[in-house]
């Protein structure tokens, strides 16, 4: 009987270390073939804050002494969009503090870009919905008095 315990993804280590269920899926993120993957989850999904919240689950979870961003960098490839983060980093191994520079890859290709912040018919629906709301509470106002 084979007892290997599969590899569990990265959202999943993170849901069962942090409690909070990030939209992302792919691999870890060390090279653009294992992308983290930031996935669509609304009109306005805010990738930016989930890319800087799974780097800071990231630095929590391998205990690093410290971790600074020093560059981030758009990359277009192969009709996909990435977000690649550089960083500085300090390890303590065996009671060494190592500095090394470390890159994280996102695939940001569902969310990037103007056109995917906001659906173009949203701000026509909203002025509508707000036009109703206005209408309403003129006609509760008029009720009222």
């Amino acid at each position: 009987m084979n007892n290997t315990n599969p590899e569990i993804s990265l959202k999943q280590a993170l849901f069962l270390t942090f409690g909070e269920e990030l939209p992302i899926k792919g691999g870890k993120g060390i090279n653009i073939e294992s992308a983290i993957i930031i996935e669509r989850t609304s009109p306005l999904n805010d990738y930016v804050s989930i890319e800087h919240q799974t780097l800071k689950y990231l630095g929590i979870a391998r205990r690093l002494i410290t971790w600074n961003i020093v560059k981030q960098q758009l990359l277009v490839q192969n009709n996909r969009t990435y977000d690649i983060f550089e960083l500085n980093v300090i390890t303590d191994q065996n009671e060494q503090w190592i500095a090394q520079t470390e890159y994280f890859y996102f695939d940001i290709t569902e969310c990037y870009g103007p056109e995917k912040e906001i659906p173009e018919d949203v701000e026509k629906k909203f002025a509508e919905l707000k036009l109703f709301v206005d209408k309403l509470n003129e006609a509760i106002d008029k009720k009222g008095k």
